[in-house]
């Protein structure tokens, strides 16, 4: 049975529940929302839509897609609740401050929404300490990045 969603930026569509996310305690600020969707946007970028709000959502994007050095250690209290045994299962997001104009758009590449791909589950991890900031420039890692694959004689 197909289910009608009101989304914020994308107005309104069916869902087969299929495509659904749980986050099982929601987002902070935002507990009673744990039916999520992610919808493609303008590649790279995502909206993660809550399904209940038509109010509440996101643009996200893919880390590894814009970071690709981005690491971090997901500890046990993240992974045992999202069911995570292998690492092909992880699937790590960055929510996006968007700013005017839209090359001053940051990342919170602090608080990472990591989801488990296979059984459909999420969770923001905020870790106590991080190497990365909640305000890291969107764009600005983007220019080094092809800066460097231009530079770098193994990529010609």
């Amino acid at each position: 049975m197909n289910l009608k969603i009101s989304t914020k930026y994308c107005g309104e569509m069916e869902s087969s529940g299929s495509e659904e996310i749980v986050f099982p305690n929601g987002l902070p600020a935002f507990e009673n929302e744990t039916r999520w969707i992610l919808q493609p946007y303008k590649a790279p970028f995502y909206v993660l839509q809550s399904v209940g709000a038509t109010e509440v959502a996101f643009l996200v994007c893919e880390i590894l897609s814009i970071f690709q050095d981005y690491q971090i250690d997901l500890p046990t209290s993240v992974t045992e609740p999202l069911q995570l045994k292998r690492a092909e299962q992880v699937s790590l997001w960055a929510i996006l401050t968007v700013k005017e104009p839209f090359e001053t758009t940051t990342a919170n590449l602090s608080a990472p929404i990591v989801l488990n791909v296979d059984v459909q589950k999420g969770k923001q991890y905020i870790p106590r300490d991080s190497e990365y900031s909640r305000k890291f420039p969107l764009l600005q890692r983007k220019e080094a990045a092809v800066l460097h694959a231009h530079s770098n004689p193994q990529t010609r």
